[in-house]
């Protein structure tokens, strides 16, 4: 594995721990409606990714 490479992969995890830490932060400064709301908007992304996924006939 070469430096960029390296360098790339070291920013990407980086990156991520620091949205993940943003996220977590954010989700305990909400009220339980607003909170409520994420969660059903995240299940309606994930069905609709699930049914993409399908329809590609991927697995």
């Amino acid at each position: 594995m070469n430096i960029m490479n390296r360098n790339m992969m070291t920013g990407l995890v980086t990156g991520s721990l620091i949205g993940a830490t943003i996220g977590m932060y954010a989700v305990t400064q909400m009220n339980n409606g607003d909170r409520r709301r994420l969660m059903r908007q995240r299940n309606r992304m994930m069905k609709k990714a699930s049914n993409v996924v399908k329809g590609m006939n991927m697995f």
